[in-house]
């Protein structure tokens, strides 16, 4: 049965992300918003939503170490494996002005979580501080994007009401076939881990974060291949703002999440290192197939190394 539930939620994602890539770069046309920005917002939430639906589960459930280990998972494979299997398809170059903007929240982010967890817990204290970042953070972006957005061309047509009125549907459409795709894939992927008598540490930071991580894994795809580098980059970086602003943030506030002596720390460590590496891809503007493929090997490596120091 998880078989199927894993080939229609990797269908389901599929399209979803089609729809989605499509209807959201039609749509940043029209508005003459950049395309990063549609990806660290509306596409980021879209593909954000599986996360916050798995964590937010979880913590109802008393399960903080599930919620903590999905979203320090799937920040780890939104860049090293979304990245870097977007960046195979096609090389990712995009503005390093833009870029420059949201590295230093996403990294600055994924630092302050270890920085807030030394007291042995992520207080909702600590929730609502990172709900307020991401909130400012947000609301500072759009304040940019439409300030700073390209005028209209005089010789160009306005899009008409209903092309956009019909993107907007593709986008929305979209975002719900991926959140469906997703649930069916994780709900397969966990069943499938179980059954293989996988820790609760290995499946939570490796199979359903890259559960979770499957819309931005291919919406990350479908972006690079049909030219929308900066919507592919976008979506990786907002996502990984959004899992620890939001999704970390809400989660905590319903139930404070123990951050134990179970490897928690190390983990964050992991996921603190991984980002950093998004500094020099800044600075170099770029990143090659033979990089993305670096990438994606590094963290093939990441959940082998992983399997074998939870199983022992």
């Amino acid at each position: 049965m998880y078989v199927i539930s894993l080939l229609i939620g990797l269908l389901l994602l599929v399209a979803g992300a089609e729809l989605l890539v499509s209807g959201g770069g039609q749509l940043a046309l029209a508005l003459r918003v950049p395309a990063l920005v549609v990806g660290l917002t509306v596409v980021a939430f879209g593909t954000s939503a599986p996360e916050l639906l798995v964590s937010v589960t979880a913590a109802m459930n008393a399960s903080t170490s599930m919620a903590l280990g999905n979203v320090i998972g799937s920040n780890i494979a939104n860049i090293i494996l979304v990245l870097g299997l977007s960046a195979m398809v096609a090389p990712l170059m995009v503005d390093r002005m833009l870029m420059r903007r949201e590295v230093p929240v996403a990294v600055g982010l994924q630092l302050l979580v270890p920085l807030l967890a030394l007291d042995g817990e992520l207080s909702r204290i600590d929730g609502v501080i990172f709900i307020a970042g991401g909130v400012g953070y947000n609301v500072w972006l759009l304040y940019e994007s439409l300030r700073g957005r390209a005028p209209a061309a005089e010789d160009s047509e306005k899009m008409p009401a209903a092309e956009v009125a019909k993107n907007l549907m593709m986008l929305i459409g979209g975002l719900g076939i991926l959140v469906g795709g997703a649930q069916l894939f994780v709900s397969g992927a966990q069943q499938l881990a179980y059954s293989l008598d996988l820790s609760q540490r290995f499946v939570g930071l490796t199979v359903v974060a890259l559960g979770t991580s499957a819309p931005e894994v291919v919406t990350g795809m479908v972006s690079a291949r049909r030219g929308e580098v900066d919507l592919a980059v976008g979506n990786s970086l907002g996502s990984n703002i959004l899992n620890i602003s939001m999704v970390l943030g809400i989660t905590a506030v319903i139930m404070p999440i123990e951050v134990g002596s179970d490897g928690a720390m190390n983990d964050l460590g992991i996921a603190a290192l991984v980002t950093c590496l998004l500094i020099p891809i800044v600075l170099k503007g770029s990143i090659s197939r033979v990089e993305g493929g670096l990438l994606a090997s590094g963290y093939v490596l990441y959940v082998f190394v992983g399997y074998l120091t939870t199983q022992v």
